[in-house]
């Protein structure tokens, strides 16, 4: 079976990476090295909008180089990521707890950047909400940047909209220093503060819905067999 996408689909359909934040962008990033990593989806981004200006209103499917290309920087992405230290500092979650490198260190933290209008990023909330569950009194935090305003982070949203995650609103700042290309992006840090593992989008073709559950316990599970040997 063939399958074809528009290319105003594309990205949802992949990898789900260029819905950024309205004001947000990873050219201001804070940290060197993660901003390097960024330049193999940049360039693939570049090299898939001069091909839908050319072919408009072509398709594109699965087999399509320009898809095969997205899905390569991302995986580069992904690999140059990992090892590299998070660049987390002090913050304060919607509840009021203070946290610092510090209160962070010796601790695997799993942390999701998304936005209160992203279906995508909302989409997810199951998958990482059975997550929280299962790893409760594991030495593993579960935070949640948001760049949306405290004020608008009401308890109505979350009513309909569970996330049991540590919830951190106003955080572009850190996501810039995290340089990430867009929501949701989700990184798994280990006890010593570096990243292990990271993805952007639903971490899957959008088809399970508890893909992020999957891969974030299975990146967590090998952290923790190994700090017990």
């Amino acid at each position: 079976m063939r399958l074809s996408l528009s290319f105003s689909s594309l990205v949802a359909a992949f990898t789900l990476v260029y819905l950024l934040y309205p004001g947000s962008s990873a050219l201001y990033a804070q940290n060197n090295k993660l901003k390097l990593c960024t330049e193999p989806i940049q360039k693939a981004r570049e090299s898939a909008s001069a091909t839908k200006s050319l072919n408009q209103p072509s398709l594109v499917t699965i087999f399509d180089p320009t898809y095969q290309k997205m899905q390569q920087s991302h995986q580069a992405w992904a690999t140059c990521v990992k090892g590299q230290k998070a660049p987390l500092s002090a913050f304060k979650t919607l509840n009021g707890e203070s946290f610092d490198t510090t209160s962070l260190a010796g601790k695997i933290l799993v942390v999701n950047f998304w936005f209160m209008s992203c279906a995508l990023c909302r989409g997810e909330f199951p998958a990482f909400n059975k997550l929280v569950e299962e790893y409760k009194g594991k030495n593993v935090l579960f935070l949640g940047f948001t760049p949306d305003r405290l004020a608008n982070l009401k308890p109505s949203f979350f009513e309909q909209n569970r996330f049991d995650f540590k919830i951190i609103p106003e955080a572009q700042s850190l996501a810039n220093s995290f340089s990430i290309m867009g929501y949701p992006t989700t990184y798994i840090v280990d006890q010593r503060g570096v990243i292990s593992q990271a993805w952007i989008g639903f971490a899957s073709n959008g088809t399970d819905k508890l893909a992020p559950y999957h891969t974030a316990k299975a990146a967590i599970d090998n952290l923790l067999t190994a700090a017990d040997k």
